[in-house]
């Protein structure tokens, strides 16, 4: 499993242990817009946070792949308001050849590229209909591939509004105050956040310096999907994974249990004046699967016009 070494790790635990339901917690939107607001001060400031147009963010990962350890390298691209590219180059287990993987968001449209044999990745379900039986919600995939499509594009929007409230505290949805979590080693504010596109989030800010901890989500749990090659830019995996390679233990499901989905933040650092997370884990329940460790973040980068057309 991928370690954790974060110290809102007893904070994640505690938050999704309680559940914080919505019936036994307070719903205040002035206070919910008065504490992002704090937030955005205490990370940089709301005209630096407006100022950031385009992001590129670099750095390595490890995924858990049942008992192995898959790592690579991690590239996430942003243009506001609607692009999002990501890119994997990952090192399979027992070694072989890299696989390089590109998903992308590009206003409405999307598209995917694979090149080499395949690898295991790790599919987080955005909640709702959208999250099941999709590619990017665990499960078979539907047969209707206008239905595919629609399932890649809503978990691609819903990815890029967690990263953008993540990095940038952006939120073009209803923020409110629902409660306060406690730990040993802190207390946080808890606010949620109905993004436009993807299920409603519970964003984590420590009670102190109001700099964010966590955000967590309802969805289904995250599947290991084979995502193999077939063709070329557009391909999709077939989910059968190579002789030798390791196996997802027990048949995959039609319909995935649902589970509280995060992602935590730590290791902060300053970037052109703006507070970054240098540490990103995610999983669900108190289940991490996936670490990332960011070396580079470039704000406001000119991209090729080729980044994110197909």
């Amino acid at each position: 499993m991928v370690g954790n070494r974060l110290r809102v790790a007893v904070l994640a635990t505690m938050g999704i242990q309680a559940g914080l339901a919505p019936s036994v917690l307070a719903q205040d939107p002035g206070k919910g817009a008065a504490l992002l607001a704090e937030a955005r001060r205490a990370i940089g400031g709301e005209e630096r946070l407006l100022g950031v147009k385009t992001l590129d963010v670099r750095g390595a990962f490890k995924r858990a792949a049942g008992q192995f350890n898959m790592g690579g390298e991690l590239q996430i691209r942003i243009e506001r308001p609607d692009k999002l590219r990501r890119d994997e180059d990952l090192s399979p287990p027992g070694g072989g050849p890299a696989v390089v993987r590109t998903e992308v968001l590009n206003g409405t449209e999307v598209w995917e590229e694979n090149s080499g044999r395949g690898a295991f990745i790790t599919r987080f379900g955005r909640g709702g209909d959208a999250g099941r039986g999709g590619p990017d919600g665990g499960g078979r995939a539907a047969a209707d591939p206008a239905r595919i499509q629609e399932l890649q594009r809503t978990a691609r929007q819903a990815e890029l509004a967690r990263l953008m409230l993540a990095w940038l505290l952006a939120a073009d949805g209803s923020v409110t105050w629902v409660g306060t979590a406690e730990a040993p080693d802190g207390k946080a504010d808890v606010l949620e956040v109905t993004p436009a596109a993807g299920p409603a989030l519970r964003l984590f800010l420590d009670a102190s310096t109001h700099v964010p901890l966590m955000i967590t989500w309802r969805g289904v749990a995250p599947q290991m999907v084979f995502a193999g090659r077939r063709g070329g830019r557009g391909a999709r995996g077939d989910g059968a994974p190579p002789e030798g390679a390791p196996r997802p233990d027990g048949p995959r499901p039609d319909r995935p249990p649902d589970a509280t989905l995060r992602m935590t933040l730590g290791g902060y650092k300053t970037v052109n004046g703006i507070k970054l997370p240098h540490l990103v884990t995610r999983g669900f329940n108190d289940t991490t699967v996936e670490e990332w460790v960011v070396e580079s973040y470039r704000i406001n980068p000119s991209f090729r016009g080729d980044v994110f057309a197909q």
